[in-house]
């Protein structure tokens, strides 16, 4: 099955699409965020938004832009994040 990213439209297999999970968005490891810490989860655990989301809701924390990807420290620095 092919799936889209909802950022770029390319189609991708199924096992290579994630979602935002506030949103929903298909989201590529390419053009996701993966919040290294995400405090909607028990212990914190990493989850993958997409760029709107981690902006929306994580701005001041330490993302990735892949799930291997090297650890961005405050990525999102310096401005408040929303409820």
């Amino acid at each position: 099955m092919t799936v889209h990213c909802g950022i770029n439209g390319e189609g991708l297999g199924e096992h290579q699409i994630f979602l935002c999970h506030h949103c929903g968005m298909p989201v590529c490891e390419e053009h996701g965020r993966v919040v290294a810490a995400d405090d909607a989860f028990a212990g914190a655990q990493a989850a993958m938004h997409c760029r709107t989301c981690a902006d929306r809701f994580h701005k001041g924390a330490a993302a990735r832009q892949s799930w291997s990807g090297p650890l961005i420290p405050g990525r999102y620095a310096g401005r408040a994040a929303r409820p």
